[in-house]
């Protein structure tokens, strides 16, 4: 029987080139692995302030449905919410749903409804404070100061220096769009989430509070920040193996 495939989705601000030192790991073991970009990022040639969450959503699903083999959705950070809408329009094709430390949506979520929420009464937490958004509103950046502490706190200095030169600009609208989705389909799904315990961009209780919200996760942690396809990616590709497998 083939293997399913991985497809591997970035974050907010990244491309696939984030995935680089992961990608050969995954192969290494006879798994066809995918990295697309997502409208507005990398290579795409869509201007980042005009990406939203619906094309984000229209090109995952596209490049899932074109695959031979059952495919383990893998989708990290805001991609959370990318890889929960693609799962429930296309669910034969999903082997398992992987969320890296990602966003975890109910049906009419934004990724900065979920901010506020997972916040609740503390004070702004890390990333609200670093978020800058443009005059006319429709991208938002990172304070430049901000993007290694954040994102790469135990990333080696060479990869977080790399990735913080990668760090490209983000559309508003994906983040500020509710998605929509039906929750018994998905919820029917193997959904696994990957809790990364030194991550300062969703801090762990944050992604506590979001599984606590929606149980039926099979649930692993690593020891990682919010970029462990660069902290640890051996340890990773361990990790979703091991998912793989299950």
């Amino acid at each position: 029987m083939k293997k399913p495939a991985f497809v591997l989705i970035h974050g907010a601000w990244h491309d696939a080139r984030c995935w680089q030192l992961l990608v050969p790991l995954l192969q290494a073991a006879g798994h066809e692995v995918l990295v697309p970009d997502l409208p507005g990022h990398g290579q795409s040639s869509l201007p980042p302030a005009r990406s939203t969450l619906k094309a984000y959503i229209e090109s995952v699903t596209t490049l899932v449905d074109a695959c031979s083999a059952p495919v383990i959705l893998v989708g990290h950070s805001m991609a959370g919410m990318v890889i929960t809408a693609v799962a429930a329009s296309i669910p034969a094709k999903i082997s398992q749903l992987i969320y890296l430390s990602a966003y975890l949506p109910h049906s009419g979520d934004s990724v900065f409804a979920l901010i506020a929420r997972n916040r609740g009464h503390e004070p702004l937490c890390a990333i609200e404070l670093a978020l800058d958004m443009s005059d006319d509103k429709r991208t938002c950046s990172i304070d430049k100061n901000s993007i290694i502490p954040l994102f790469y706190s135990a990333t080696p200095a060479v990869l977080a220096q790399q990735a913080q030169q990668q760090f490209g600009s983000q559309g508003s609208l994906p983040l500020a769009s509710e998605v929509k989705f039906d929750e018994d389909v998905v919820s029917r799904l193997a959904r696994c989430y990957v809790l990364c315990s030194k991550d300062k961009v969703i801090p762990l209780h944050h992604q506590r509070r979001m599984l606590a919200a929606w149980p039926g996760f099979h649930i692993s942690e690593l020891a990682a920040d919010h970029s462990p396809f660069l902290s640890m990616p051996t340890e990773l590709a361990a990790h979703l193996l091991t998912l793989a497998a299950r």
